[in-house]
């Protein structure tokens, strides 16, 4: 019996260098620079990070759609090759639903799927659409934002995939239908071993759902680990503005000052000596992000905490 690897995904120094979309006959740029990735076998692995950071960029390259230009991606235990077009076996990410005629329906989704993906469950792919609320006989044209989401993601899921790759499932949805994503994503997860990767920005009520988080910043993982261990490693600091503005050398992550008061994230090893004025308490993943970001917006030393 083949062992699975400890990872479903492994990315090491990895470089992607992308032409501008106005000026294509330019240099290509670096979008990711030298970033670094281990995705878990068996649990979520969020990605996040600002417009442009490169999140979409490294699903991609995951996925086979872009090649990279240096480093080394493993997926499922398979080394891709820098010019791989293909996606990995064992692999699914949610379809380009806007690519197919606007005049399709969700059956000619399926129909097209079981032609070109191995395995596609048809039986599957229609019950999640019931399950979504996504009328199965409807124009494509004729679904919304948060539909075209729920067909691709229920598409991606009729293939029984080891590893899901999802960027932006939340996006377009409203709390309900997110709700009821978050229930299938969890099924997904407890069914088998399997893995999930998404890129987000939606982190709301999600501690209790994502495993690792991975932060991403000018096309570098800035700061990754599991989310427990990041919340019992940082504390959100507020205090005086004066006694914070007080001197060099201060261990404040992304401060951010409201009137005379300034709140910031400081490593717990780092708030013994703190000032009178400061109080102290365990951040949320969303606050977290919002002052690693912050601090990497600013060409703040670079956190690279990791936790395995």
């Amino acid at each position: 019996m083949t062992q699975r690897p400890s990872n479903a995904v492994t990315i090491r120094d990895l470089e992607v260098r992308i032409h501008s979309g106005d000026r294509p006959y330019t240099e290509a740029l670096p979008n990711l620079r030298g970033l670094n990735l281990a995705v878990p076998t068996g649990q979520v692995t969020a990605l996040v990070g600002a417009n442009g950071a490169g999140k979409t960029t490294t699903l991609r390259t995951v996925t086979g759609a872009l090649a990279f230009t240096t480093g080394t991606i493993e997926v499922l235990g398979t080394a891709l090759g820098p010019a791989r077009v293909h996606p990995p076996q064992g692999a699914a990410s949610m379809p380009d639903i806007s690519a197919h005629p606007r005049r399709w329906t969700p059956q000619h989704v399926a129909r097209l799927r079981r032609r070109v993906v191995p395995g596609f469950d048809s039986s599957r792919f229609e019950e999640l659409l019931t399950t979504f609320g996504v009328p199965h006989q409807r124009e494509l044209r004729r679904l919304s934002r948060g539909q075209a989401t729920q067909l691709g993601l229920a598409a991606a899921l009729a293939q029984d995939p080891q590893l899901l790759i999802l960027d932006e499932p939340f996006a377009h949805l409203d709390p309900l239908a997110r709700m009821e994503l978050i229930e299938v994503l969890r099924d997904f997860m407890a069914e088998k071993e399997r893995t999930l990767l998404l890129a987000t920005h939606d982190l709301d009520g999600m501690e209790r759902f994502v495993d690792q988080l991975v932060v991403i910043a000018q096309g570098r993982d800035v700061l990754s680990g599991e989310v427990e261990s990041l919340r019992e490693e940082f504390l959100l600091c507020e205090l005086d503005r004066t006694d914070a503005e007080a001197g060099p050398g201060q261990p404040f992550i992304g401060p951010t000052t409201t009137g005379t008061r300034t709140r910031a994230l400081v490593a717990v090893d780092d708030a013994v000596g703190l000032p009178t004025s400061a109080s102290l308490r365990r951040p949320d993943v969303s606050e977290i992000v919002t002052h690693v970001l912050r601090a990497a917006r600013t060409d703040a030393p670079t956190l690279r905490r990791t936790h395995r």
